[in-house]
């Protein structure tokens, strides 16, 4: 299993007016650490998007368990590796800390697709490519 860590500076925008971090912004960060870690693994989804038609990664489920509070100044760490493999869902574990203290657990689970055939503004999950998955593991 390769982890992968993203470094974030907790700036004075992502807070609430209590001065701790508004609880989106993890969802955000989510986001952000799964397409860094795809860049770093090597995985370009938009060259995969122009050659093959798939898209790569929509979201279709995410979830988290806040433990500790962030705040302005804070340097913390997104920890993220694919946890889970299933036919056509992956699914992204992240642990959002500061130093060695756990503040979020957090997922996500997504899906390779295609547009679908009969309704092209609807997509139909397809299966997670090998070549995808090979990088993970």
């Amino acid at each position: 299993m390769r982890t992968f860590v993203l470094p974030v500076l907790v700036g004075f925008g992502d807070c609430d007016p209590a001065g701790i971090v508004f609880y989106p912004n993890f969802y955000r960060w989510f986001d952000a650490a799964t397409h860094r870690m795809w860049q770093l693994a090597g995985y370009d989804a938009a060259r995969v998007k122009r050659e093959t038609g798939l898209i790569a990664g929509p979201l279709v489920d995410t979830g988290a368990t806040f433990r500790a509070p962030a705040t302005y100044g804070d340097t913390i760490q997104v920890h993220s590796h694919i946890e889970q493999w299933k036919p056509r869902t992956f699914r992204v574990a992240h642990q959002i800390r500061r130093d060695d203290e756990v503040l979020v657990d957090g997922f996500e689970v997504r899906i390779f697709a295609r547009p679908d055939a009969q309704d092209p503004a609807r997509i139909r999950a397809v299966p997670i490519p090998d070549d995808f998955r090979a990088l993970f593991e």
